[in-house]
């Protein structure tokens, strides 16, 4: 018999602002998409809500059949079914039922309660979104892809199980922000190596930022002409604040998400250097998609990658926290592309100055990882992960305002040393 279980306990713990509310709720549109980059392939169903709503799940004994119910929820605009992945979840279906609204999700193969996960996003209305309810089914019977790109957390403990990654919830790329897919192959553009025309350093004079749209009206440059000495005055650099809008990111054992750490972080730091002269572009200055909701793995971290390479910056750094199924795991690492001498120079000087970080366990190094934000930067990139969220310890550090502010400053401090102020 499957496991029948309760996940408003979970979504309390996620979420606990939204529940205690007992008015009805409006079900007013689902949205689904596969997420084929992940380390393991998932199907995200976002469902658009009035207001909040209880839930509770129930895996059929055949394990093919899952009946999501929300309760004292009512069917006002959202579709009846949806066909959706034949791989991981062929359908749903919505019903009213009283006062209740039933999903039931049909899956070509038998899942467990591990193969199901479901959390919810708040209304956000400065960009004008609902309360959200987001369910996740992952494929089964397929291994999981590595999703750490360069060493191993190591666990010290002799006791320890080795531990693997968790989907879904680690940082970068791998989980790339919204639910998304790629729907036909998209032709890679590798990261030209140093010496390639499409990197040249230059010590011209100061270049002026260009205002970039989400999606971008114009071909985006494919050779950056960077500079990388003569101190941070006048330099263009972009940061990346992971995550956001449809896309969490890695969540705590409190319900904290990578992008609620992110965005903070980014914008002290882009105070900081705008005072020390540099002129600094963020990615997305609010809690949104840069590509926009529903978008392919690929085309939402293009568009990141589109903001540096069209601004003609001089650095991209690309601001994340880490996960891990074992709770225990911390530290600090910085990422750079394999290959691209000045990324790993830039690198070591952020590393160097981060990585003591009070309160956190240590120096995890720096180290390669071929990332598709630093694969397709054409300017030194780097990936930094400030701190393991599952850690509850490092979680706890990333909740304060004056934990953000530290390693601003510190990120500061390393692009200060890396452009020779």
């Amino acid at each position: 018999m499957r496991k029948l279980f309760a996940l408003l306990g979970m979504l309390v713990l996620v979420l606990p602002v939204l529940f205690g509310v007992t008015k009805a709720a409006n079900v007013t549109d689902l949205h689904w998409v596969t997420r084929n980059d992940a380390p393991i392939p998932f199907v995200r169903m976002v469902f658009s809500l009035s207001s909040p709503v209880h839930a509770t799940a129930s895996i059929s004994a055949s394990g093919t059949s899952t009946t999501l119910v929300l309760k004292n929820a009512t069917l006002a605009g959202a579709p009846t079914s949806i066909m959706m992945d034949d791989g991981i979840a062929k359908s749903a279906t919505l019903l009213q039922q009283g006062q209740d609204t039933l999903v039931k999700i049909e899956t070509p193969k038998a899942i467990d309660v591990e193969d199901l996960k479901v959390f919810t996003l708040k209304k956000d209305t400065v960009n004008n979104k609902p309360y959200r309810m987001v369910v996740d089914i992952q494929k089964k019977g397929v291994a999981p892809r590595e999703n750490y790109y360069g060493k191993k957390p190591v666990v010290e403990a002799k006791s320890a199980v080795a531990a693997k990654p968790v989907v879904a919830t680690t940082s970068a790329e791998v989980k790339p922000v919204v639910p998304k897919e790629i729907p036909k192959p998209v032709a890679k553009v590798e990261k030209p190596k140093a010496n390639s025309p499409a990197k040249t350093e230059s010590k011209e004079g100061p270049k002026k930022p260009i205002v970039l749209p989400t999606i971008p009206e114009k071909p985006v440059p494919q050779s950056v002409s960077y500079r990388t000495s003569g101190g941070i005055k006048g330099k263009i650099i972009v940061l990346d604040p992971g995550h956001g809008g449809s896309d969490p990111g890695a969540i705590g054992p409190t319900g904290l998400q990578e992008k609620q750490v992110t965005l903070p972080i980014s914008e002290y730091l882009k105070s900081i250097l705008e005072a020390k002269g540099a002129k600094v572009i963020l990615t997305r200055t609010t809690d949104v998609d840069v590509y926009g909701p529903h978008a392919s793995g690929v085309d939402e971290l293009q568009a990141r990658v589109n903001v540096a390479n069209a601004n003609q910056a001089d650095a991209f750094i690309s601001i994340h926290i880490n996960s891990f199924s074992n709770p225990n795991v911390g530290g600090i690492a910085t990422y750079y592309f394999d290959g691209s001498e000045q990324s790993k120079k830039l690198a070591s000087s952020v590393q160097g100055q981060i990585a003591d970080h009070s309160g956190f366990n240590g120096d995890r190094g720096i180290q390669p990882g071929n990332l598709y934000v630093l694969r397709h930067s054409f300017m030194p990139s780097i990936l930094v992960e400030l701190g393991f969220i599952s850690n509850p310890k490092e979680e706890g550090h990333l909740k304060e305002s004056s934990t953000r502010q530290q390693f601003a400053n510190e990120l500061a401090k390393g692009l200060e040393i890396y452009f020779g102020g």
